[in-house]
């Protein structure tokens, strides 16, 4: 009994690690942690971790900065993004395939204050780099901007 349901697990484990290692390929890396200041959080699908310098960052993951924290950030194309405190953004979009054509970068700012220099998808397509906040959209322009959201 117990060889049957050791079999049973092993295939099953056989089974499935393919899987989860092609998901892990297929997804793209938008940049990197460059800096670190105090506790932040880097929020991946329904896990949370601490942020660590030189650690990958994904589409859809989600920074978020204590009182007194902050992170630098920078993407695949050279596009730098800085964080200060009690700041929280998501790297919503990220596609650098400039040899196909295809890029874009939609940053959400949900709170807090940011530096943002441009990269080359700024570069090759202006109309391509946008930030989200709740109250408006901000395109980018191949530029250097500072925003502050204050309130929650």
């Amino acid at each position: 009994m117990a060889t049957k349901t050791a079999r049973r697990i092993a295939a099953g484990i056989f089974l499935t690690l393919p899987l989860t290692l092609w998901a892990q390929v297929t997804q793209p890396i938008a940049g990197s942690v460059k800096k670190v200041t105090g506790n932040v959080t880097l929020r991946r699908g329904g896990a949370s971790m601490p942020a660590t310098e030189g650690m990958h960052i994904l589409p859809h993951d989600v920074l978020e900065t204590p009182a007194g924290g902050s992170v630098g950030i920078i993407l695949q194309d050279g596009t730098r993004v800085a964080m200060g405190a009690n700041t929280t953004l998501e790297i919503d979009r990220f596609v650098y395939e400039p040899s196909e054509g295809k890029l874009g970068l939609l940053l959400r700012l949900v709170r807090g204050v940011m530096v943002y220099v441009s990269g080359k998808i700024a570069q090759f397509s202006a109309d391509s780099v946008k930030v989200e906040t709740p109250v408006g959209v901000v395109g980018l322009r191949g530029t250097e901007v500072a925003i502050s959201l204050e309130g929650q």
